[in-house]
């Protein structure tokens, strides 16, 4: 039966391949979206773990994306402040491993008579460095008796007609600094160490003394213990913090981000995402299923004598109904093999350009038992049809 299905396709080689090329298209790209959102995915959890597994970020929420160090403003809900005494009472903690506060901002910077707008952190330097392990390019990274002076990162070296390099001076608003560090590419979007100019904090409070009330930070960055509980310490944080500001949980006016946090806040994201795009795609093998339906209609129409013939000489009507069924199986388990293999092609192609793209095996298979249901299903109500044909009535059939 497969034999003689796969001869009567033979037959119709163009209407067969441009029926097979419908569920082709449909299957990588089913492939394709979902193996580039998994890819997005696992960049995105890769570089979580730079994040730090044991790291937290207490942040005051700011309607303008302020805020915490390595933390994406969509994740800084409405509007609050932070304080000294915040910091002093977090830093009791005894799970705390190490702990730093940071002063934040945007300033216009320049260096020889170019201007760009970039992010300024005013850090303690030795603390900040157990918190987020920074790498040097050339020079060195901030000391604690440092003043007047600034470690830069990467892409603000880089940023220019003319590259910083160290001893370099550049203007931070109306003050010199002069560059003693120029950091190593990251690439981390957590921890955006990349476009960022490190100095004091004592620098940052003259700095933003402006806009700053006394006492007043931008965020504080910790890191937990070997072994702590991340949520026990997490809930340990929120109640310190909501006794400080004296608020409630449906009060709160400052946030706590954490590695599960951004994880959960992600994946859930991602999730849909991969969902949704999987769904469109899925609109193409439904368009490659019509195809197949009205390809085994058009079949049908066509073989009306040969039917009869068949049945004249002894065929059963479920020997006819299997037949066309095969065809349309064949049809569609052609085009998922097919499909698979022109996603393969393209996915590597696609890693050639250092883009993250991952195929899963569950969606491969899933797709390609897919795309063969659909060719059942579409071929099911043609070969009903053939069935139904009287040998009579074909055999005079023209």
């Amino acid at each position: 039966m497969i034999k003689f299905s796969l001869t009567s396709l033979a037959h119709q080689k163009l209407r067969s391949f441009l029926t097979v090329l419908g569920v082709i298209v449909g299957i990588s790209s089913v492939i394709l979206l979902v193996g580039l959102v998994q890819g997005l995915k696992f960049d995105i959890l890769e570089q979580l773990e730079d994040f730090g597994p044991r790291t937290m970020i207490i942040t005051p929420k700011s309607t303008s994306g302020g805020g915490g160090i390595g933390a994406s403003s969509s994740f800084l809900p409405s509007s609050g402040k932070l304080f000294e005494k915040d910091y002093e009472r977090i830093n009791r903690m005894p799970e705390i491993q190490s702990i730093t506060k940071i002063i934040s901002g945007q300033k216009t910077i320049i260096y020889k008579n170019e201007s760009i707008s970039a992010s300024i952190y005013g850090i303690e330097a030795g603390l900040f460095d157990d918190t987020v392990p920074v790498e040097i390019d050339s020079g060195r990274f901030l000391e604690d008796s440092d003043r007047g002076v600034a470690a830069i990162g990467n892409d603000i070296a880089t940023g220019f007609d003319e590259d910083v390099r160290t001893q370099s001076n550049l203007y931070l608003g109306e003050r010199k600094f002069k560059v003693i560090g120029v950091l190593k590419p990251t690439g981390n979007s957590f921890a955006p160490i990349d476009n960022v100019i490190f100095i004091s904090i004592d620098d940052a409070k003259d700095l933003f003394n402006k806009s700053l009330l006394d006492g007043e930070i931008s965020a504080i960055r910790l890191t937990l213990k070997e072994g702590t509980d991340m949520d026990a310490a997490t809930e340990e944080v929120e109640n310190i913090m909501m006794a400080s500001h004296r608020v409630t949980e449906d009060e709160k006016d400052f946030g706590v981000i954490s590695p599960k946090f951004i994880n959960e806040r992600f994946t859930e994201v991602l999730d849909l995402i991969t969902l949704f795009l999987g769904a469109i795609a899925s609109i193409s093998l439904i368009v490659g299923g019509i195809g197949i339906s009205n390809t085994m209609f058009m079949s049908v129409m066509e073989r009306r004598k040969e039917i009869g013939t068949m049945k004249a000489v002894g065929a059963t009507t479920s020997q006819i109904r299997n037949i066309f069924v095969v065809e349309a199986s064949i049809i569609g388990l052609l085009g998922g093999i097919l499909g698979f293999m022109l996603a393969i092609v393209v996915g590597y192609i696609i890693m050639l350009f250092e883009v993250a793209f991952i195929f899963d095996p569950l969606v491969i298979a899933g797709s390609i038992i897919f795309s063969m249901a659909i060719g059942l299903i579409s071929g099911t109500f043609p070969a009903i049809e053939a069935a139904k044909v009287d040998p009579m009535i074909a055999l005079r059939y023209e």
